[in-house]
């Protein structure tokens, strides 16, 4: 009869305890804070994260959240995380911006992998400009991508001689020199390659080189 009782008290313990944590207001969302992100994409998180406030922590979907805020161009990655006993936090890794791309009358930053964000009027400072399409299809995001390869991954001594990276497509990119010349580069593969033939192909004056297969390069006077 006592153990009965027991069970019974213990029993209804437990269910005091889910109730507690799962339906009353005791462990309920009232904070949440955003880490990674500046002022301007904090509230593009918030917005896009929709936080349940008042909602018992336990039952709120974090993987849910973390996949809206995830879309957000501005954002790399996220993870939202319980933290206990009212609040929870949305951890942003930000996308780091390589060049800007205009379309004439608007300006984008553009990370290594070619994802556009950060739309503004003005040409942001402070990165290298890249010409290339600014659409969102799989293929203008890749020669987005190629072009960034090619434009971050040029030597110093290279660098220094390249006026504007033209990428219309993941296996046109194209240099154009200070002095007027062009170059075909092709693809962002064989990078050194390309690079120690160019500037070995650069001892012959001409107006158009292509490396774009070094171990068969051209020159057209």
């Amino acid at each position: 009869m006592l153990a009965a009782f027991a069970g019974v008290v213990a029993g209804g313990a437990a269910g005091a305890l889910v109730w507690l944590i799962g339906w009353s207001d005791v462990l309920a969302l009232e904070e949440v804070h955003v880490t990674g992100a500046g002022a301007s994409v904090e509230t593009d998180v918030l917005a896009a994260a929709a936080p349940p406030m008042g909602e018992p922590l336990v039952r709120i979907d974090t993987a849910a959240m973390a996949d809206a805020v995830r879309g957000l161009p501005e954002v790399a990655d996220v993870s939202v995380t319980r933290s206990w006993p009212r609040a929870l936090t949305i951890s942003v890794e930000p996308r780091s911006p390589a060049a800007v791309v205009s379309d004439g009358s608007s300006w984008w930053q553009v990370d290594s992998e070619g994802v556009l964000f950060g739309k503004g009027t003005e040409q942001p400072a402070g990165l290298p400009v890249l010409t290339a399409p600014t659409g969102d299809t799989v293929d203008e995001v890749a020669a987005r991508a190629a072009g960034v390869a090619v434009l971050t991954g040029l030597p110093g001594e290279l660098a220094e001689l390249v006026v504007t990276v033209t990428a219309e497509t993941e296996a046109s990119v194209e240099l154009t020199l200070d002095g007027g010349a062009t170059v075909r580069w092709g693809t962002a593969d064989q990078m050194e390659n390309k690079s120690d033939v160019l500037l070995a192909l650069l001892a012959q004056e001409a107006t158009h080189y292509d490396v774009s297969a070094p171990a068969k390069p051209a020159i057209r006077p």
